[in-house]
């Protein structure tokens, strides 16, 4: 019988604590925390990927820098990766894109402005706006213009949004 009871209040507990919360807020003890994300794609006016290696002019991961700058002045790397094209089923999205989840870090910057250096080209100033709810980048602006997300069906599978950076 004391078997039956341990195994019962296993069940129970475990139970208890994976409900889903759904409208109202909270977190599910059992769902994976999202954290807000920079996803970006560098293509050239012709529309290919500069993050792909057989294109010319294409960068390579040492060759980008993606950082933020402290009110003191002094300037931090933010860890980020070179994410290759991928597909949901048959639907595909054919560009690599950098891609870093280490933003939270320019929350500390007042206004959320971080730079990208492409090889030894000047830097590009990012500037995000954060969808705190959502805990996602909504808007990403570059050099003080708005750049495009995308808006093909893969993005209507992802939980941010992926921004295109055009050379």
């Amino acid at each position: 019988m004391r078997k039956f009871l341990i195994a019962f209040v296993a069940i129970f507990i475990v139970n208890f604590g994976c409900k889903k919360i759904t409208d109202s807020g909270g977190l599910c003890a059992c769902s994976p925390i999202n954290y807000p994300y920079l996803s970006l794609v560098i293509k050239n006016a012709a529309d290919q990927d500069l993050l792909d290696t057989k294109n010319t002019g294409a960068f390579t991961k040492d060759k980008i820098q993606l950082y933020y700058k402290e009110a003191n002045g002094n300037t931090k790397q933010i860890n980020f990766f070179i994410r290759p094209p991928f597909s949901y089923g048959s639907d595909q999205f054919k560009f690599s894109q950098v891609y870093s989840e280490e933003i939270v870090a320019v929350s500390n910057n007042k206004d959320n402005t971080l730079f990208l250096k492409l090889g030894d080209n000047v830097p590009y100033e990012l500037k995000l706006q954060m969808n705190s709810t959502k805990s996602k980048v909504e808007k990403l602006t570059i050099d003080d213009k708005e750049a495009p997300a995308e808006n093909g069906k893969v993005s209507t599978y992802l939980d941010g949004n992926i921004f295109n950076l055009v050379r």
